[in-house]
């Protein structure tokens, strides 16, 4: 994701034009895993007081993806908070100690948040050093209960992965877009061999949109420092994966890590990923999605049919933010090292949020008995729907943009209100 990209997305969620108020906070520690000093942004929950030792706060670590810096996400993301509109859709976000971490290193596209060799010990300048840094400085619970990491796509593979090894620190963790079967080729390798010549003998350089991101992963997974290029490249010159290669990577694959979790201790998982993403990552995020099945493992996935790698996020952030919100308000903290901790996901909600042209409820609705309305803010009934028409997706082209209310009436569970933002 580069630079023009950002600005873009950007572009793409603010549907008023404001001035940015400097909601984040920039601050460097010095790194020891890194041997570096690194930045970080901090965004404080509304109410919080550094003299007010006595309350605490949950929170959320955010990474970022590839080819940016967290200087990036936070010109990304401060525009949409002080958004009117943005901050209904937001609002969690203000709720939590919001910390946005930096995965960028040289040579490449990233660290993936792996400790490598090329790129330093990332891994544990996040589940480590990060994470000090922020109990010394804030009003942090110290319980897993109140601690959940995310990200997206580079961000998404690493949150999952660190919070798979480090399960022991983490309540919640949210995919976005990201890698989660890091060695499964068969949707990739024709795009990389296509940006190289498309015939044998390749001779692979560090150019196109693909290419450049399996370098970036060679770099984390198969470093090679004594040559040029630094890395042990997954694909042979014949055009077919590497095998003696592939070991190095599995050994970093966040699907691998399920059989070691086993689902104990108890963590809330939500991963996105859509039917168009340029990166061809849905099928991984299907093979990650069956594996936890495999293993009885409760999860949320989000398939989204129209959504791509990139301009997704304006439906994918918010639904992983408020899912690890709702999981660590609901959790309950615990002492004793054999508890299991309670929480509620949540996890029923209208996606995508914001909504272009058509909306769908997470659940499926099979009692013909309940009431489906569209409302304004205000209670006016805009619309109602039958079931059939809810659970094929509501069609939203036609309402003006703005805030609106998708009233569900279960005979046996009362009124839900499901708040969505419509935009152009």
């Amino acid at each position: 994701m580069n630079k023009a990209t950002v600005f873009i997305i950007a572009l793409l969620l603010i549907s008023l034009h404001v001035q940015s108020a400097g909601i984040f906070v920039k601050n460097t520690f010095y790194s020891q895993s890194l041997d570096q000093e690194k930045p970080y942004f901090v965004s404080l929950p509304d109410g919080y007081k550094e003299a007010d030792t006595v309350t605490k706060y949950p929170v959320i670590v955010f990474l970022h993806g590839a080819s940016v810096d967290a200087q990036d996400m936070v010109d990304l993301i401060e525009p949409v908070l002080n958004n009117p509109l943005s901050r209904i859709l937001f609002q969690n976000i203000f709720k939590v100690i919001f910390v946005i971490a930096d995965g960028s290193a040289p040579p490449y596209q990233g660290s993936f948040y792996t400790n490598s060799a090329l790129y330093g010990n990332y891994e544990d300048y996040i589940a480590s050093d990060l994470l000090a840094e922020i109990k010394s400085k804030y009003h942090t619970y110290n319980a897993r209960q109140k601690w959940s990491i995310m990200g997206h796509s580079m961000g998404g593979y690493g949150s999952m992965k660190i919070a798979l090894k480090h399960s022991d620190q983490f309540i919640g963790v949210a995919s976005l877009s990201g890698p989660l079967d890091i060695t499964y080729y068969d949707e990739i390798l024709p795009l990389v061999l296509a940006e190289n010549g498309d015939a044998p003998p390749y001779n692979f350089t560090y150019q196109g949109n693909i290419t450049k991101l399996v370098f970036s992963m060679a770099g984390a997974f198969s470093p090679n420092t004594t040559n040029d290029p630094p890395v042990f490249f997954p694909i042979s010159s014949d055009g077919t994966v590497n095998q003696e290669i592939m070991p190095q990577w599995e050994a970093n694959n966040p699907i691998n890590y399920i059989r070691e979790w086993k689902g104990n201790p108890k963590m809330a998982i939500f991963f996105y990923c859509g039917g168009k993403d340029g990166y061809k990552l849905l099928p991984e995020n299907q093979f990650f999605s069956d594996t936890l099945d495999a293993y009885q493992i409760a999860h949320t996935f989000v398939e989204d049919p129209q959504g791509d790698h990139v301009n997704s996020l304006i439906t994918s952030f918010p639904q992983g933010l408020n899912f690890l919100y709702n999981v660590m308000d609901t959790a309950t903290i615990v002492t004793e090292p054999s508890a299991i901790t309670e929480f509620n996901t949540r996890s029923n909600f209208v996606f995508p949020n914001p909504v272009r042209d058509r909306l769908y409820l997470s659940k499926k609705i099979n009692d013909a008995r309940t009431s489906i309305s569209v409302l304004t803010v205000n209670g006016s009934l805009i619309k109602r729907y039958t079931t059939e028409q809810v659970n094929n997706g509501i069609p939203s082209e036609n309402l003006s943009p703005g805030v609106y209310f998708l009233s569900v009436q279960e005979p046996d569970r009362g009124n839900q209100l499901y708040r969505f933002l419509k935009i152009y």
